[in-house]
């Protein structure tokens, strides 16, 4: 009988080892979403071990909120009063947008704003760049355009998100009189057709310009975020950043890279516009590596230019110098870039200090399709092992595309260019600097100044992507 007995709790015990086996967690009672996502955080996320314990977790939640559950601190930053997570989680309802502007609903422009008077109740909104063929477009909107009402309605706080898209709507539109420092309201009204899918190619605008001093022919690409083209079996928009590279580029002595839009992407395309960039010696060397958790096989992973990358029309420019336009709202591939490029060359940031994400993610989605995730899973070094811009890079000029600063927190408009035309603000800051001329820095101290208060973030901010995305 003893012997049935221990038999009995022997094959009990082992069918439970065997369980636990299969369920790394421990817990047999977690929902399949649930235990997708927890079992691939425990493996590739990049701080696996601050993930709580089993017994801490609650798998009733629902899939968004159990993965947020999982997070490390050291994911994301602190902006304001909240703490912002580059690692996310999506439910897929189809569609694909890597862009700053949301492809399948939008008005298609992209736009930032002050507040209109002291009481900081209605809100002037700034248009800094419109898609081509979007409602916006088709309307007339255009760059250096003020909204002042939607529909007869001040913009506030509460309808500023709004401007990114909706139903059909009207406009009233101000413009700003740098003679007088006065915004002069339009008698026309833009009237918006309601929100639909746009298509907005990261190859947004490009020039060939001659510097008026030294007669330098300066290139210049606004480049809008690290996509290689319309649907991940697509490469149509780094096809045309190679064909640039061995056309309207062929030749230039200078180049000036605009990124101030640019908000992240895919590493690959970075890699392809390094590779379009740096010394052409340097084609083909360690451009950076990738460093994983210790779980991995391959903990750290190296990535280099390449020139088979260029293809049959795509060239190499072999630039010593190069001059990058950023904003506070550049970020991840962004940055990837200029860091990468550093130990090669001569890097001048110009504009704003960048947001600072110096990690990957990769994406994983669930067998049943419904949920995509991208949590972090690595963070990324240049050739000579530099990592150290989590709190954003520092440009060598400090300046504003739309604003002079008063002080911290007010402001007061400038004349805003079409972008790519030599006299815009940060192009200009540019070609005086390949120039030898001085330019000028970002505060000022003007008696009788017009100062406004910035809106705290804007529509690009609202959809960066978390991190660089690590598709090679």
């Amino acid at each position: 009988m003893k012997i049935k007995t221990l038999l009995f709790l022997f094959i009990c015990l082992s069918l439970s080892a065997c369980k636990d086996d299969d369920d790394p967690s421990g817990n047999s009672d977690r929902p399949d979403t649930q235990a997708w996502i927890e079992d691939t955080m425990r493996e590739h996320y990049y701080w696996y071990n601050e993930i709580p314990v089993a017994g801490k977790l609650n798998y009733a939640n629902d899939p968004e909120t159990f993965f947020y559950s999982l997070l490390s601190d050291k994911d994301g930053k602190v902006r304001g009063s909240k703490h912002q997570y580059f690692s996310y989680i999506k439910e897929l309802t189809g569609g694909n947008t890597r862009s700053t502007i949301n492809e399948e609903y939008s008005y298609g422009f992209e736009f930032t704003g002050i507040y209109a008077d002291k009481t900081h109740q209605d809100i002037l909104a700034l248009v800094l760049y419109v898609v081509k063929d979007s409602p916006a477009d088709d309307a007339g909107l255009q760059r250096g355009d003020w909204i002042t009402k939607i529909n007869d309605a001040p913009v506030t706080d509460a309808n500023f998100a709004s401007l990114s898209g909706g139903e059909a709507c009207s406009l009233t539109i101000a413009k700003w009189d740098p003679a007088t420092k006065k915004f002069v309201l339009q008698n026309e009204k833009i009237n918006l057709a309601s929100a639909r899918k746009v298509e907005d190619d990261p190859v947004y605008t490009w020039n060939v310009i001659e510097s008026p001093v030294k007669n330098k022919k300066v290139g210049y690409l606004l480049y809008n975020h690290f996509t290689a083209g319309k649907s991940d079996d697509d490469t149509s928009y780094d096809d045309h950043l190679k064909s640039l590279s061995g056309s309207d580029f062929n030749g230039v002595d200078e180049f000036v890279l605009d990124l101030r839009y640019n908000n992240g992407g895919a590493l690959s395309s970075g890699i392809l516009l390094c590779t379009i960039l740096q010394p052409g010696n340097q084609v083909g060397n360690k451009l950076g590596y990738l460093q994983y958790n210790d779980k991995q096989k391959n903990k750290k992973v190296q990535f280099n230019t390449n020139k088979s990358l260029l293809g049959s029309n795509g060239k190499n420019l072999n630039l010593k110098t190069l001059y990058v336009l950023v904003s506070s709202s550049s970020a991840s591939a962004s940055e990837m870039v200029i860091n990468s490029l550093e130990p090669f060359m001569n890097v001048v940031v110009i504009g704003e200090t960048t947001v600072g994400k110096n990690v990957g993610s990769l994406e994983y989605t669930s067998d049943d399709k419904k949920w995509e995730m991208h949590p972090i899973v690595c963070q990324i070094y240049n050739s000579v092992d530099f990592t150290d811009y989590a709190d954003g890079i520092a440009p060598d000029v400090q300046l504003d595309e739309a604003f002079t600063y008063v002080d911290a927190q007010t402001v007061s408009p400038i004349e805003m260019f079409p972008l790519g035309d030599p006299n815009e603000h940060l192009f200009k800051a540019a070609i005086d600097l390949i120039d030898g001329k001085t330019t000028l820095t970002r505060s000022i101290d003007a008696p009788g100044t017009v100062a406004y208060k910035k809106v705290p973030g804007n529509s690009i901010d609202r959809k960066a992507t978390g991190s660089v995305i690590i598709n090679k």
